[in-house]
């Protein structure tokens, strides 16, 4: 019997088959699993903080608007995920409402990205890995429409001069403090009559209006003496528009005519403001000092 004879092509492809056949399929490795971690809005839709999150008409031709405060994504190494925010809500340029957003559900570290799905299934976030020290993401909020093109960081932003402030200082003294003092005969026989800042509070909103609330009260004692009686109480309201020029504010009175109030912000972010304004229109203006409230 004559002995088997094998191509060498037929050899070569055999052995090349079980090459194919026996060789192992790579697998691709997810993402490094990600630990406890808490990633803090700084930019929304390209606006620092307050930020504009949507603005639509109501009834009435009433423009309403929306302004993120803050938001933060909160990641848990469990594999669960939650996203919160915080906005005000303003009508006509003047605040509404304060709202507040909750969503959560699971991540996932696939081979290129992280995905980020709500507790309903859906896949709502797809975030490239690795992560560095800065986080995008187009983040959603409950009752607006599209998406807020978001950049994310660690640590907390720092404050703004959006905001309540309140002061804290009359005239480099501590409040309350006397505004005015003097001596005069207002019915009753000479007195000296004290007029007091109890306190004051300013508002500048992010739609360029502010607000302002002062507090003060009538009190007399003896001629060139210290305040004695109070009379009354009272609080003075008004409303207009403001403006930054660097460190220089500005504010203009929609209620009261003629009265301006200038200032400066600090240098440093959230630290005080310095406003000179008096009571009402046709005061002298005095040095007061606001700090965030």
């Amino acid at each position: 019997m004559l002995p088997l004879r094998f191509s060498p092509i037929i050899v070569a492809l055999s052995i090349a088959a079980c090459s194919e056949a026996t060789a192992p399929v790579a697998i691709p490795t997810p993402l490094p699993a990600l630990q406890d971690q808490v990633w803090h809005v700084h930019v929304s839709d390209g606006q620092p903080l307050p930020a504009l999150l949507g603005h639509r008409t109501v009834a009435g031709g009433i423009l309403e608007q929306d302004f993120l405060d803050s938001a933060r994504v909160e990641i848990a190494a469990n594999g669960t995920w939650e996203h919160k925010g915080w906005y005000q809500r303003y009508r006509s340029g003047q605040h509404h409402a304060w709202t507040s957003t909750l969503d959560w559900g699971t991540w996932t570290a696939r081979p290129t990205a992280y995905e980020f799905r709500r507790n309903t299934g859906e896949l709502l976030y797809s975030v490239a890995g690795p992560i560095g020290t800065e986080l995008q993401m187009n983040l959603r909020y409950g009752g607006q429409a599209g998406v807020a093109v978001s950049q994310l960081r660690r640590t907390r932003p720092a404050l703004d001069i959006h905001g309540r402030w309140r002061a804290n200082a009359l005239r480099d003294q501590p409040l309350p403090s006397a505004y005015i003092v003097e001596n005069g005969d207002f019915g009753d026989g000479p007195v000296s009559r004290h007029i007091v800042i109890d306190s004051a509070v300013v508002w500048l909103h992010p739609t360029g209006q502010y607000l302002q609330r002062i507090f003060h009260s009538e009190w007399e004692g003896a001629v060139d003496g210290p305040a004695e009686r109070k009379l009354r109480e009272l609080v003075e309201a008004d409303y207009g528009v403001w403006n930054r020029n660097g460190l220089q504010l500005s504010l203009w009175s929609n209620w009261l005519q003629n009265k301006t109030m200038l200032g400066e912000a600090s240098a440093t972010a959230g630290g005080p403001l310095r406003l000179q304004h008096g009571i009402t229109h046709g005061d002298e203006p005095a040095a007061f000092r606001y700090v965030r409230w």
